[in-house]
């Protein structure tokens, strides 16, 4: 526990936010859980999730049992700073996982992907690539609500309709975060099967219907 009495401030954090180098802050404690990454029950994703970030409030709705806390506190870094966050702190910190975290192989599956369909986790496929356009939103010149249309989501076909020019390619490559794999799911397979299976019942009971008419 040397890290105690350590000040950790906004900066110094901040450069701590990818899976080679993690730090999360838990009740106002920073830990580098960068070699817990492979350990952790609950998967790598959740912690780099949080790298450079508050994760307490995640932390807590677990209800972790004392010897995950005893793993968390043999860990400690220090004390977070008591001065306020920086108004671009989140941005500043998404742009570093974004620069560090780029794997162009990584492979995303398409359940993964509708995971990521708000406004505030936005991310779509365009010619089988995976970008995260969270923060692109309300740069796209087309507005917002296209982006989140697409949402988790084959966003190709509306790509290419709007005619992009190379400047946007360069832009997307910015915001890769994968690849897609597998098959997408059909949706709307369910739906049709649906659909059909009432098409039927109605023949039935209209051919009924008229057996009773003109029996």
């Amino acid at each position: 526990m040397n890290g105690e009495k350590r000040i950790v401030g906004w900066d110094e954090l901040a450069e701590h936010s990818n899976r080679t180098s993690l730090w999360v802050v838990i009740e106002g404690q920073v830990f580098d859980v960068t070699t817990y990454l492979a350990e952790h029950p609950g998967g790598d994703d959740i912690l780099i999730k949080y790298g450079g970030l508050d994760g307490t409030q995640k932390f807590l709705e677990v209800n972790h049992s004392n010897y995950a806390r005893s793993l968390r506190n043999a860990r400690l870094v220090g004390t977070l700073t008591s001065d306020p966050q920086p108004n671009d702190y989140l941005k500043a910190v998404k742009s570093k996982k974004q620069k560090n975290n780029f794997n162009p192989n990584r492979q995303i599956t398409w359940e993964e992907l509708g995971q990521h369909n708000k406004k505030e986790d936005l991310w779509i496929v365009i010619e089988g690539k995976v970008y995260d356009v969270t923060d692109f939103q309300d740069d796209h010149p087309g507005g917002p609500a296209i982006l989140l249309g697409k949402a988790g989501d084959d966003a190709t076909a509306a790509f290419h309709d709007a005619n992009h020019s190379q400047s946007a390619y360069k832009q997307l490559e910015k915001l890769q975060v994968g690849v897609i794999t597998g098959v997408k799911p059909n949706l709307s397979g369910s739906g049709s099967s649906t659909n059909l299976i009432f098409v039927i019942l109605l023949i039935l009971a209209i051919g009924a219907g008229i057996f009773v008419i003109t029996k």
